[in-house]
């Protein structure tokens, strides 16, 4: 399977949505149905640097991150491309584009996330609690690069 990694275009803008809600749909099981929305992902990647992940014409996922911080804020794939390696794409994408040490905020009930994060050499840092749960501050020291 080949999968290429680009930068964000208008026209992909809605499948993005359509990726953003069906994951957060069937991950983030804890929250209120009535809480998820296609039209957040406009809000939540405002001003963001987004890759998009596709595998032929079809677009499978996507990572969003706030450069100003070196914040990994969104990671998704689609549900039918889980486990196939392009989380890892994106994330080596991120790291190749940052400049300083990446954070990232997993929610804790989040497990293949958390799993996933740990796996691919983030280090958590700290716990907090946010609007949707108890969440893991993770790290990627690009320095020791």
């Amino acid at each position: 399977m080949k999968v290429e990694i680009s930068d964000f275009e208008e026209n992909d803008r809605t499948r993005l949505q359509q990726i953003y809600y069906e994951v957060r749909n069937s991950t983030f099981t804890w929250l209120p149905k009535e809480s998820i929305h296609k039209s957040s992902f406009n809000q939540d990647t405002e001003g963001e640097y987004i890759l998009v992940a596709k595998v032929g014409a079809e677009i499978v996922g996507f990572a969003s991150l706030w450069l100003q911080d070196s914040f990994l804020h969104h990671l998704y794939i689609s549900n039918h491309y889980q486990r196939k390696g392009i989380g890892t794409l994106l994330l080596n994408k991120i790291i190749e584009k940052a400049n300083s040490d990446l954070s990232l905020k997993c929610l804790k009930q989040n497990k293949s996330g958390v799993h996933f994060y740990l796996k691919s050499g983030w280090v958590a840092v700290s716990e907090g609690t946010s609007n949707e749960g108890e969440y893991i501050l993770f790290k990627y020291p690009i320095s020791n690069l």
